[in-house]
């Protein structure tokens, strides 16, 4: 906080009216790089019958833009700090992922609506589990892989809450 204080040329508690602490500064900056490498990153609005593409397109970008190398330093720093403090993670997941996670829900809602999907789907597990994913390659080192496993992910995922399993697989 003091190099912050100190480039921008004012007093450290003008950076903590701003940002209560390393982890809401960190936060902050990772949000506004997320928005300046994936502006398209908000939820698509799809055409009736076609939201598993408009899934598989979010997730394309959300995965690159939370994997690009100039981003995924400071997610990994915030995973960190989330895992150390549960105010922090708190924070953290209000002000940086709940929107992209209920925006996500709702598009599968209306799957679910549209009878794209089976009624009763978990939604928000299914959210979650696109949400993680792309974490857990970054933790275990293998980040370069979530922009082209996206395909794969977000198939095996939609397959499985398919309304009728006479469609057969989802594809690109």
């Amino acid at each position: 906080m003091e190099k912050v204080a100190a480039r921008a040329g004012v007093g450290k508690p003008t950076v903590y009216r701003r940002w209560p602490s390393r982890t809401a500064l960190v936060g902050d900056v990772t949000r506004r790089a997320y928005l300046a490498a994936a502006p398209e990153g908000q939820i698509p609005v799809p055409e009736a019958g076609h939201v598993a593409h408009a899934v598989v397109a979010w997730f394309r970008t959300h995965a690159h833009a939370v994997t690009d190398p100039d981003n995924s330093a400071l997610v990994l720093a915030l995973t960190a700090a989330a895992a150390e403090n549960p105010r922090d993670a708190d924070s953290l997941y209000r002000d940086h992922t709940r929107d992209q996670h209920e925006a996500l829900a709702a598009l599968l809602r209306a799957g679910v609506e549209a009878g794209e999907f089976r009624p009763g789907t978990d939604v928000d597990a299914v959210v979650d589990a696109l949400i993680g994913s792309t974490l857990y390659l970054l933790l275990t080192g293998r980040s370069a892989e979530a922009p082209e496993r996206a395909d794969g992910l977000v198939a095996a995922l939609l397959d499985g809450i398919r309304s009728s399993p006479d469609e057969g697989a989802w594809s690109a």
